[in-house]
């Protein structure tokens, strides 16, 4: 059965490029999960399995691949299969099957769960640095992403003299040689955030560095609070922590270790021995039952209707927040 990675369109000049790619190399990881679902998932599974293909177009007669957003701005289809990558965004109506980022989030018979891949070329943190020194962000700016609390940098005081906060630019996420803490706080109100992925878990796991985390319940599926990472719930707690990581050598390292511990599991290798296990047990089947049902001869008008309305309903409710009073 033949996997098709469907990329959008607006990258089509990196798509035709993909093939002479590397991770780790020249592979831009940094473009964004719309782009990153597909090619970096193309390029590591391409190694492991071949025949996979990859391209800007829609193909009857295949697993097509994509990020949701993608099928959401692709209009009704016939005879096309498509798996959707839901990542940060609502349910997708419109798809076949659905791939979930969150492990801690219930899934039905056409959903599995799939790590999202952990950042190519990681760097760890240089083995000579001594103590606590620089912690950092390694992701993404926005509302729902790192504390505002945090990023204003008024946690500053006495007791944390010395320390220094950065904001690692994108193209730089993988090299975590001079970071000696990262931090993963979206809030401080103690919110699941059952949309977001456990990536920072991993990168950090894998770059042998504490992560200070929120209540994240990814993180809490597949890690261990306050064993192999540190889990804090309030600004209190956020500053009691630093001090501790700061102070206690010895509790450092055991998180660090712990984590270094856990990092073979979350290596690209693992995590496409997932993908392809999910590929065979779960899409390929549910392609063979699609097409002997007469899915292939059907036109989904209500699914796409349905997430045409809740589209409309979301910005409708954008709208209304921006003109509260």
């Amino acid at each position: 059965m033949t996997i098709h990675f469907v990329v959008p369109r607006e990258f089509a000049d990196l798509a035709e490029q993909l093939p002479g790619m590397e991770l780790g190399r020249n592979y831009p990881y940094w473009m964004g999960g719309h782009f990153n679902w597909v090619a970096q998932s193309w390029l590591v599974l391409r190694q492991f399995r071949p025949g996979l293909t990859i391209g800007t177009d829609v193909r009857p007669g295949v697993i097509n691949f994509g990020h949701s957003l993608l099928w959401r701005n692709v209009g009704p289809r016939i005879g096309e299969f498509r798996v959707g990558a839901r990542a940060d965004f609502p349910r997708l109506f419109d798809v076949d099957f659905e791939v979930l980022q969150n492990p801690a989030v219930s899934v039905s018979a056409k959903q599995a769960y799939l790590p999202y891949w952990p950042v190519p070329g990681q760097i760890e943190r240089d083995s000579s640095r001594n103590g606590l020194r620089t912690i950092a962000y390694a992701g993404r700016i926005g509302k729902v992403n790192l504390a505002g609390e945090i990023l204003s940098g008024d946690w500053f005081g006495p007791k944390l003299n010395g320390l220094q906060f950065k904001i690692v630019p994108p193209d730089k996420w993988h090299d975590m040689s001079e970071i000696d803490l990262l931090v993963a706080i979206r809030s401080f109100d103690r919110c699941v955030y059952p949309g977001k992925p456990p990536s920072k878990l991993f990168n950090a796991w894998r770059s042998s560095i504490p992560l200070l985390a929120g209540y994240d319940n990814a993180f809490s599926a597949v890690g261990q609070p306050n064993v192999d990472y540190v889990r804090i719930g309030s600004q209190p707690e956020f500053l009691q922590s630093l001090t501790q990581l700061r102070e206690d050598s010895i509790f450092y390292e055991r998180i660090v270790a712990a984590g270094r511990a856990r990092a073979q599991e979350v290596s690209h290798e693992r995590i496409a021995e997932c993908w392809l296990d999910v590929i065979d047990q779960r899409i390929v089947p549910a392609y063979k039952h699609w097409y002997e049902s007469g899915g292939s001869t059907k036109r989904r008008i209500l699914a796409k209707i349905a997430d045409q309305a809740r589209n409309m309903a979301s910005a409708v409710k954008a709208v209304l927040r921006a003109t509260a009073f």
